[in-house]
């Protein structure tokens, strides 16, 4: 009997773990980033404090602003178990001696993805500024 009831345990709880699993993959599509494909034009505004702010106009087929940024070689960085690390951004380097970074930001708003996830479509503006202190 203690068999049948262990058995009845793990099928119980395999069932469990699918359903939420599938709920999970359900919410992603359906809230996660959503791309367009197709060409798009964005603007990135790169803001560094107390040195001229500048835009830049993206014409891609990018679906994912990281791809869009590479292409026109603003970006540099590093993969990590986070996503990608941006390091620089337009030929200036963050300094991580002064605890610097960039920050992304859609029309002034926080972004809640990396910006190798950050679907783009047309129309979409965004900032890279570079910030001090962790």
């Amino acid at each position: 009997m203690d068999q049948k009831k262990k058995l009845l345990k793990r099928v119980i709880a395999a069932v469990i773990l699918v359903v939420v699993v599938a709920a999970m993959v359900i919410v992603y599509l359906q809230y996660g980033p959503q791309a367009t494909k197709g060409k798009k034009e964005v603007v990135v505004e790169v803001v560094v404090p107390r040195e001229k702010t500048t835009d830049f106009t993206l014409h891609t087929n990018a679906e994912f602003l990281r791809q869009a940024l590479e292409e026109k070689n603003l970006i540099k960085g590093a993969d990590s178990s986070a996503g990608f690390y941006i390091t620089t951004v337009n030929g200036r380097e963050a300094d991580s001696k002064k605890q610097e970074w960039w920050c992304i930001t859609e029309s002034g708003a926080q972004v809640n993805y990396g910006v190798d996830q950050i679907a783009i479509k047309d129309g979409d503006h965004y900032e890279i500024t570079l910030k001090t202190g962790y």
